[in-house]
């Protein structure tokens, strides 16, 4: 059955959404675009039910109303958390070096640089680099915040991962589905966003990441980000694909990807 697709209103680039859009029409597929209402957890306009598979493309919080609609597949979710990914990656990840804890008990780092991300790719905080100092205020206002919020997006409790920091020559998006690289798009040279066209991605890139796909994969349906560095190529971090950023991807590829992994059951 031809899957629905559930867009979120003005979340990604307009070259991105142009693409997703534009794919969906050319493919003939069904589609609706919602407001996600910030901190409310509703949709705008209330979507009708929906008598097809769903695949819901947006923010992690659109990612999440899939489950409260009981729309399937929905979007895929499974096998996020960086710890199940070390333990069949290993050193094939960037950060394998990376230690485990809460944004709680970490002090910070003592005389350097570290690099903090959540453990989850839940996109309460984005990944960054902290000194000891930036490390304190970050903390001390989720301190706060959960003092003052009922609802606070990140708490003092989540878990985060905490690594050295690595030299990164350029970083390069994969869209995985059903076990195959189906398109990719560069995003970032050095320190500088920069989307590049899945023309312009050197075959050893993709190579890579479907090298690990054939590892191992978190779920049918996956964004797997490899990173160049001086010890060469390296899992950067995996994604939501419903939730994550579309750059140059090839959406034709993409949608037909998805909605074939859809129609088979998967």
């Amino acid at each position: 059955m031809t899957p629905h697709w559930v867009l979120q209103s003005n979340l990604f680039s307009e070259e991105g959404w142009t693409a997703l859009v534009g794919a969906l029409e050319r493919l003939g597929f069904p589609y609706s675009v919602h407001r996600c209402v910030p901190f409310v957890g509703t949709l705008e306009p209330e979507p009708p039910p929906i008598d097809a598979p769903v695949i819901v493309m947006g923010s992690y919080s659109m990612a999440r109303h899939a489950h409260t609609y009981g729309w399937k597949p929905g979007a895929w979710l499974d096998n996020l958390d960086f710890r199940i990914q070390r333990e069949h990656w290993g050193d094939l990840m960037l950060n394998a070096d990376a230690k485990c804890t809460t944004i709680d008990a970490f002090i910070g780092p003592i005389g350097g640089q570290c690099f903090v991300r959540p453990v989850d790719d839940t996109k309460g905080f984005t990944g960054t680099v902290f000194d000891q100092q930036d490390w304190q205020q970050f903390r001390d206002g989720v301190l706060r915040i959960a003092g003052d919020s009922s609802k606070p997006t990140v708490t003092p409790l989540d878990e985060i991962m905490v690594c050295s920091t690595k030299k990164i020559w350029s970083e390069t998006r994969t869209w995985v589905v059903d076990g195959r690289v189906v398109t990719a798009s560069g995003y970032k040279i050095g320190t500088t966003k920069r989307y590049t066209a899945p023309s312009q991605i050197d075959g050893v890139i993709t190579e890579y990441a479907q090298a690990c796909v054939d590892c191992w994969q978190p779920n049918a349906a996956f964004v797997l980000d490899v990173a160049d560095t001086p010890e060469g190529l390296k899992i950067l971090e995996i994604n939501n694909i419903n939730a994550a950023g579309l750059y140059r991807g090839d959406m034709l590829r993409l949608v037909s990807a998805l909605a074939t992994l859809v129609h088979d059951g998967r």
